[in-house]
């Protein structure tokens, strides 16, 4: 119910930052009995996948330069 909830909260972001949250949600409910939990390189790793997956799209979809801006 929890995990709903804050998925609703989500909803109008851009999908690959909803992809994000609920990404890192379920890696620390993985790792939230442990004391001290080393999650860093995990996130750094789902967010450098899901930021590589935006950077080939923007490429796809414009003359080559890699603003996400324009």
């Amino acid at each position: 119910m929890l995990k709903e909830r804050l998925t609703q909260l989500f909803t109008l972001y851009d999908p690959t930052i909803q992809t994000l949250i609920s990404e890192v949600l379920m890696l620390e409910q993985a790792h939230i009995s442990m004391k001290r939990p080393h999650l860093k390189e995990q996130i750094d790793q789902i967010i450098s996948r899901l930021a590589n997956k935006e950077l080939d799209q923007v490429d796809k979809n414009s003359d080559g330069s890699r603003s996400l801006f324009g």
